[in-house]
């Protein structure tokens, strides 16, 4: 089982991944949709099927009042039938994320709880915010979520503009991992292909490991973003199919850095 944080530098396809990550994974998953500047999956894949009185922006609260272990499995909807994939729905407003600057941590323990219990836990974080040089926000994002997790994946797409805009992101991600959390062996890259580059080559140019190369598959990403029909049997579709494949690498990864993460008796935890 694994906690793993995806972010993007730019507009890069976080949540479409995270989503196609989520529903296609060989084990139960809970997705939490924690983007700062507010969710899509509510109104966006599910169709405004869940009403605004479930999902993370209920969560400060619940916090302040002390009762978000009791609340906390409430805000949870299923994304299938059998109920294997669970959605944290997101916030309904850019504004309510600072008042969850005391909320992150406890999610955090939270999820790892959902994690004891067999589920994989994907953190869609949206885009960084950055504080300085070597930070990300704490008032204006997930970093806690960032920093405790076993990889966090920035998304990026295979063109120009996209891996020019990761370089200047991933040198402050590494600065705050480095000092703040797990380490930054934990970033790797999910590239979507969309340019003309190829995984290796953005591997070299940005000097973190791609852990997936996912197809740009407009029809299943439509399916995905905006609940459109989608022609044939999902599980057959690229982007599907692909995310199923990248799972195995993706548990490989977490499971050996969660293993050099773990400190043998008398041993201090190795940053890996």
């Amino acid at each position: 089982m694994a906690l793993i944080t995806l972010v993007s530098a730019k507009s890069s396809g976080v949540t479409t991944t995270a989503l196609a990550l989520g529903l296609s994974g060989p084990k139960r998953t809970l997705l939490a949709e924690c983007d700062p500047s507010g969710g899509t999956i509510r109104t966006g894949f599910l169709q405004g099927r869940i009403t605004a009185a479930v999902g993370l922006h209920r969560l400060a609260t619940a916090q302040r009042e002390g009762t978000l272990p009791d609340v906390f499995e409430r805000h949870l909807v299923p994304l299938d039938q059998a109920g294997d994939r669970l959605l944290l729905p997101g916030l309904t407003d850019p504004t309510q994320t600072p008042s969850l600057a005391g909320t992150w941590e406890p999610l955090h323990r939270l999820l790892r709880v959902m994690e004891e219990d067999g589920y994989d836990v994907l953190v869609d974080a949206g885009r960084v915010v950055v504080e300085s040089a070597t930070s990300v926000s704490s008032t204006y994002s997930p970093a806690p979520l960032l920093r405790r997790a076993d990889l966090v994946l920035l998304v990026v797409r295979a063109n120009t503009q996209s891996v020019a805009a990761a370089a200047p992101v991933l040198r402050v991600l590494r600065e705050d991992l480095d000092r703040h959390g797990t380490g930054s062996a934990a970033l790797r890259l999910v590239v979507i292909e969309d340019g003309p580059f190829k995984a290796n080559q953005i591997a070299s140019s940005l000097g973190v490991p791609v852990i997936a190369s996912l197809p740009f598959d407009t029809a299943t990403g439509s399916a995905l973003s905006a609940g459109e029909p989608l022609r044939g049997r999902f599980e057959l579709a690229p982007l599907i199919r692909a995310a199923r494949s990248a799972h195995q690498e993706l548990t490989l990864n977490a499971t050996r850095r969660r293993l050099h993460l773990t400190p043998l008796p008398g041993q201090e935890a190795a940053r890996v």
